[in-house]
């Protein structure tokens, strides 16, 4: 049985987010929330004979003919309950499709979650897609260190995070979000000419509702911020959801000073993966191979988030 999600089915919603194997807190409703005036929702619930929630799917119809899983997120796709087989997620897909279908939909735009997210194996979705002519829209490429085993520092990264510390760069958390967006704000304009996505405001929300999930971690020279990154955590795994450096912080290598104690404290900490984020533009057609470079100096090898594309 599939429902159309509503504000009221918060609740089960989460609960069934929670009880996925990849389901992030960018998935909870308080989360998806925050920009839902952005999209016309289109996420649905998905239940057994006896009427309980065994998966959900968020997703906006993005035109008239075309429904995405999510276009306001970075990845989205169906969360099954941890005991699903593949025969479920399977029935699940299919009846989720038929629900969309009927409502005259013609396209699924599905962002698969990547592996490194999944608390145990959970890609039969993928197997569906490709069993139902699925092809593959755009890839972005990401970076990821695997914090229990790790891979050694480049020679570069450790010479610039020495070169920090000689600076008396203080590395900690902090709450001062307006300053970060500031600095983060300036650097993208001067070096990219774009903005964050989130505006400040959005992201002192979202950090107001998930304070256990993001956190910023800045570069102090002194009293002044000269970088810091805002990072996502959640299930084993921590995400450089934003980076940024003024002048004065890349010339003294604050980033590299910040990662490397963002690395060792996530790895005493327990967790699986610290994820740099992706080092793709223009749905993956361009890389910024110096950004990728620097992420790998840091041990941090290849992970790919793909999108697809089913005709309904």
């Amino acid at each position: 049985m599939v429902a159309q999600y509503i504000y009221s089915s918060s609740q089960e919603w989460d609960k069934a987010v929670r009880q996925s194997a990849a389901g992030t807190f960018q998935l909870l409703s308080g989360y998806m929330d925050y920009h839902r005036h952005r999209f016309h929702d289109a996420s649905l619930l998905i239940a057994n004979e006896k009427g309980r929630t065994r998966g959900v799917f968020p997703a906006n119809y993005a035109d008239d003919d075309t429904v995405v899983s999510h276009a306001g997120l970075t990845y989205g796709g169906l969360l099954a309950d941890r005991k699903s087989h593949a025969t479920d997620i399977f029935q699940m897909l299919n009846d989720l499709c038929a629900y969309y279908r009927a409502n005259g939909l013609k396209r699924l735009i599905y962002k698969a979650i990547p592996a490194i997210y999944h608390e145990q194996p959970a890609e039969a979705d993928i197997y569906w897609l490709h069993r139902n002519g699925a092809h593959l829209l755009y890839r972005a490429l990401s970076s990821a260190v695997r914090l229990q085993d790790p891979l050694p520092f480049s020679a570069l990264r450790r010479r610039g995070a020495n070169k920090a510390r000689r600076a008396s760069i203080e590395v900690r958390q902090s709450d001062d979000l307006e300053t970060f967006w500031t600095l983060l704000a300036n650097v993208l304009d001067q070096r990219h000419h774009v903005s964050p996505v989130h505006t400040c405001d959005e992201i002192q929300t979202l950090y107001a509702r998930f304070p256990k999930q993001i956190t910023l971690y800045a570069a102090y020279l002194g009293a002044e911020m000269v970088g810091g990154t805002l990072i996502y955590a959640d299930r084993g795994v921590a995400h450089a959801q934003y980076i940024a450096a003024n002048e004065k912080g890349r010339d003294i290598r604050a980033l590299d000073a910040l990662f490397t104690t963002l690395i060792a404290d996530y790895k005493a900490c327990g967790f699986r993966w610290f994820d740099f984020g992706i080092s793709t533009a223009h749905d993956g057609s361009h890389l910024n191979a110096g950004l990728l470079a620097q992420k790998e100096g840091f041990g941090a090898r290849s992970v790919c988030y793909d999108t697809y594309v089913l005709t309904l």
